[in-house]
């Protein structure tokens, strides 16, 4: 049996200009490694509209945190208008995409309660609970600040990748 508790609500940040999208995925999926997540694709759509592409992507990044204990990071990105620009720098032509960037991300706890003593029975479960909510936290919260602090993280790391874009093909 699986418990998932989310702990990181709504992180949103976006973006509205040029940027490449091919370098927005590898900076996404650099953080992934770096941070050694197994990455997990969800969704990726393109839609092609009279104001140019609208892409969404959704990935889970899953990370063991010890034998009960599974974080996982959900990325949620909708891309709206994104359209191919050349711009040139230094008198060589690049291609950059301009459009609107939109970044959820959420973070949950994935607990296995089945090979531990005291979830075996609903009795136990409850005495756990009772004890970890107002004596001793045990295993209430114990794994909540590092996903926090990873999807915080993520995003922070986002955000300068934008800023960066921003800068340098503006």
């Amino acid at each position: 049996m699986v418990e998932k508790k989310q702990v990181l609500y709504d992180l949103r940040t976006a973006y509205n200009g040029p940027f490449v999208v091919e370098d927005f995925y590898g900076e996404v999926e650099k953080w992934i490694r770096e941070k050694r997540f197994e990455k997990e694709p969800k969704k990726k759509l393109e839609h092609i509209t009279k104001n140019g592409k609208r892409i969404e992507w959704l990935i889970e990044a899953h990370h063991e945190l010890d034998d009960l204990h599974h974080g996982i990071i959900v990325i949620h990105t909708l891309m709206d208008n994104v359209k191919e620009v050349v711009i040139s720098r230094s008198g060589k032509k690049i291609r950059v995409n301009n459009g609107n960037v939109l970044v959820v991300i959420n973070g949950f706890l994935q607990t296995h309660i089945h090979g531990s003593f005291f979830q075996v029975k609903p009795i136990y479960y409850f005495v756990r609970t009772v004890i970890d909510r107002f004596f001793y936290n045990f295993w209430w919260m114990k794994w909540d600040g590092a996903v926090n602090s990873d999807g915080r993280e993520l995003l922070k790391r986002m955000q300068a990748f934008f800023n960066v874009q921003k800068y340098k093909y503006s």
